[in-house]
């Protein structure tokens, strides 16, 4: 990576995505993103004067950042003689000294008094940050009442904080991070080897256990067994966008004694389980029951549909095995019809007619991820000019009453309605209200909107809602789930949050003036980096 990125479950699943499997992007990458098994460490503690590094890194406003803490914070007490627990923290060092995170200017601050706390008063950091991840969102309105409640001298924090020690701290923080290509939060390091196993007390402590030649004896001779159960992970050979390798993976570090049992549906077996399941959309993963003993149960439990003896778990699957396959060549359903002139593939990409220089965004306007795809726009929008034609759409979904749901609540629906009402009323400087509004998304929209004084009715009345419930159409008929997803020419999809990326996909089915240059690049974007 790369681009930072929080690495979690999103609240719900979402029908469909930029590529039919946005899997759990949700559950399991919240689980276990990184994907290295645990290695067996030769220099396991053999007496309490030996202790072995556990490094977190985190963005201190990330929710799960701040999950996984709340997590290490009730193993500490155990481990404390055999473990140096450490937090570090990750965001870029601008080349003016300035810093940049994820979550913006307050989550910096965050960042700075956490170090302070951690350097002056290192016996009393876990209680500190225990106390801020109370309310984690707005860090800032705890520094002074988390300080009191802990005994700490909240004027020495504040001190250091503000001044050149807190940038000095967080310099050196933001190298650690930098020589371990650390970009994801949360991130394990234990004994010096990167962690990827489940994020929960008791898969922590086993690790700890393991790292520490079971020390301490008592808490590691007692801790419970993982349960080994099936999966069944149902599939078609015909569908080219139905891999599930990464899938597999990531559910074993979720279920470290998970068994898969392969269906194919191309086979009588395989035909006769997805009937008997009453599956529509594939690749399907069903679980034994035995998942309900299993230790991570409990972080898909809202994901599962229980189905006569087995549980379906929502993967965001898309590829209907009983309609047409757009680009096979093949009539697929025996009606004398193949591919694009089958009407099931009236709404498949593959038969979408192409519109050259044409790119289109898909975001939700509060994503962070989302915010950074726009915000790269401004550099994409000046390289090419009046050869490319921009579009901006929304990801959101109408409810039968006529109002709106969206991943990050209400206010992103107001938000997206406000820009939807500047792009209409100011087709050609719309884009400057939108990121006046990314600088600080939690500040007074009236105050990016001085010079655009006709969102406020369009915003205010009906015809905002009408907006929008237009422009989001588009979006859910390609089922597009993922923020952000940009659509070149109207029907070639990809990811990306840098200028660069956007060129270069953009120029893969383009030629035009600005092709030539390279443009700005995080250096490695995250792959996948989406809010969903």
């Amino acid at each position: 990576m790369e681009e930072k990125k929080e690495t979690s479950a999103v609240p719900a699943p979402k029908k469909g995505g930029s590529k039919g499997i946005i899997i759990l992007a949700m559950v399991i990458v919240f689980l276990a993103l990184g994907g290295y098994a645990m290695t067996k460490n030769k220099n396991s503690l053999t007496n309490n004067q030996n202790k072995i590094d556990f490094d977190l890194y985190v963005m201190s406003q990330c929710p799960y950042g701040s999950q996984a803490e709340d997590a290490v914070s009730r193993v500490v007490p155990d481990f404390k003689d055999y473990v140096n627990f450490n937090v570090e923290y990750i965001a870029d060092k601008q080349a003016d000294g300035n810093f940049q995170s994820l979550h913006g200017e307050n989550e910096i601050e965050g960042d700075k008094y956490q170090l302070c706390v951690k350097a002056k008063y290192p016996e009393k950091f876990w209680r500190y940050l225990d106390c801020q991840n109370k309310n984690y969102q707005d860090l800032k309105s705890s520094f002074e009442s988390c300080a009191k409640a802990g005994g700490i001298d909240f004027i020495q924090i504040k001190t250091c904080a503000e001044g050149n020690e807190g940038s000095e701290l967080l310099t050196k923080s933001l190298e650690k991070a930098k020589g371990l290509n650390v970009a994801g939060s949360p991130t394990f390091y234990i004994a010096g080897e990167k962690y990827g196993g489940q994020r929960t007390e008791t898969a922590i402590k086993r690790a700890l256990c393991e790292k520490t030649g079971n020390q301490p004896k008592k808490i590691c001779a007692t801790l419970p067994q993982d349960k080994e159960f099936t999966a069944y992970l149902v599939n078609d050979s015909r569908c080219k966008e139905c891999q599930t390798e990464g899938l597999e993976e990531q559910l074993k570090t979720v279920f470290p004694k998970i068994k898969f049992e392969q269906k194919d549906y191309s086979t009588d077996d395989g035909k006769q389980f997805y009937q008997k399941y009453q599956l529509t959309l594939l690749p399907a993963v069903l679980f034994a029951k035995e998942v309900k003993e299993a230790e991570g149960f409990s972080q898909v439990e809202n994901y599962l549909q229980e189905i006569d003896d087995l549980y379906s778990l929502a993967i965001g699957a898309s590829f209907d095995p009983s309609k047409e396959i757009c680009d096979n060549g093949a009539d697929d359903t025996e009606n004398n019809l193949i591919d694009c002139a089958d009407t099931d593939c009236a709404g498949s990409l593959v038969c979408r007619r192409e519109t050259l220089k044409k790119l289109d965004l898909f975001v939700m306007s509060q994503c962070p991820y989302g915010v950074q795809a726009m915000n790269a726009t401004k550099e994409v929008l000046n390289n090419f000019g009046q050869n490319i034609n921009f579009g901006l759409h929304y990801i959101a979904s109408e409810l039968p009453d006529g109002t709106f749901q969206s991943l990050h609540g209400q206010g992103e629906v107001d938000e997206d309605i406000r820009e939807l009402c500047a792009v209409k009323y100011y087709s050609k400087s719309y884009l400057d209200y939108v990121w006046c509004r990314n600088k600080n998304l939690q500040s007074d929209w009236t105050d990016c909107a001085a010079n655009f004084p006709k969102i406020k009715a369009c915003f205010e009345g009906s015809e905002g809602k009408a907006l929008l419930s237009e422009n989001i159409k588009l979006g859910n008929e390609l089922g597009i789930g993922a923020s952000p997803t940009w659509l070149v020419n109207n029907k070639y999809m990809f990811n990306g949050l840098d200028a660069e990326t956007v060129r270069a996909n953009f120029c893969q089915y383009n030629k035009a003036a600005g092709c030539e240059n390279t443009l700005s690049s995080s250096g490695a974007a995250a792959a996948g980096a989406a809010c969903n």
